[in-house]
């Protein structure tokens, strides 16, 4: 069912809380990332009514019963977080990490992948001013360590030897790199850096989609929302793996 959004909101942040507690998610073997956010905001935004009554320019929408009641707070537990940017923006870095703190309740996150707008024109300095972000967040020890995903080799070796606290994490897709890079490889062996392969789609919430979920907005000559970030945080039990919590937050901008 498409959704319908008032005139005057400009950005809506969507919060799935943990969808481990969502009984209406179908958790399909094989389901990717992409296909599970949907998923989840068809769920969050069926809470809501059509079009929800929101006076505010950017909104928050939350579905409640997924956030976790059981008592956590006895067990040790561990966050990674990964980031996907769909600009270099620094305001928009900012914008997520303060809405993934306000999210966990402040908590001290393990790591944080950027996974960010770029090509192979990227600028080593637009990079730098990003990660500069995450590097304050390490310093107030909040983050533990960070890292990014899908970067061409020679620019994760540029981004490692300026950067004042050093990646010590790098992603690669092995759908679009069926061999890791041999110099890849080696600087991370010799550097002592996790190297990681994951599954998530290059454009992990295609417009296509968004046009599914708000398609009726066309009807009534308004843009359809775009995807500025979104955050996937998993949340495990240490030493025993289990997997506590899975949420995804969010942010759509209409222009």
């Amino acid at each position: 069912m498409p959704y319908d959004i008032p005139k005057n909101v400009s950005k809506i942040y969507i919060h799935t809380g943990n969808v481990l507690n969502a009984n209406e998610l179908t958790q399909k073997a094989g389901q990717n990332a992409t296909e599970e956010v949907v998923e989840c905001l068809n769920i969050c935004l069926s809470k809501y009514p059509s079009p929800f009554a929101l006076n505010e320019n950017n909104v928050h929408l939350k579905c409640d019963e997924c956030y976790n009641t059981d008592n956590e707070e006895d067990l040790a537990l561990r966050t990674s977080v990964k980031i996907f940017l769909t600009t270099n923006e620094v305001d928009v870095l900012e914008d997520s990490l303060k809405n993934l703190f306000k999210e966990l309740n402040d908590e001290v996150v393990d790591s944080v992948i950027l996974a960010f707008n770029h090509g192979k024109d990227t600028l080593l300095t637009d990079l730098l001013t990003l990660w500069s972000i995450l590097e304050g967040y390490v310093n107030k020890q909040k983050i533990t360590r960070i890292g990014v995903s899908d970067i061409d080799t020679d620019l994760f070796i540029s981004l490692y030897n300026n950067s004042i606290i050093k990646p010590t994490i790098v992603q690669i897709n092995l759908n679009s790199c069926c061999v890791v890079p041999e110099a890849l490889q080696e600087f991370t062996k010799d550097n002592e850096i996790q190297l990681l392969t994951h599954s998530d789609s290059k454009e992990i919430l295609p417009q296509s989609c968004l046009a599914e979920i708000f398609g009726h907005q066309t009807e009534l000559k308004q843009k359809i929302p775009k995807l500025e970030w979104m955050i996937r945080y998993l949340t495990h039990v240490k030493c025993r793996g289990v997997l506590a919590n899975k949420g995804y937050i969010v942010c759509l901008k209409r222009s």
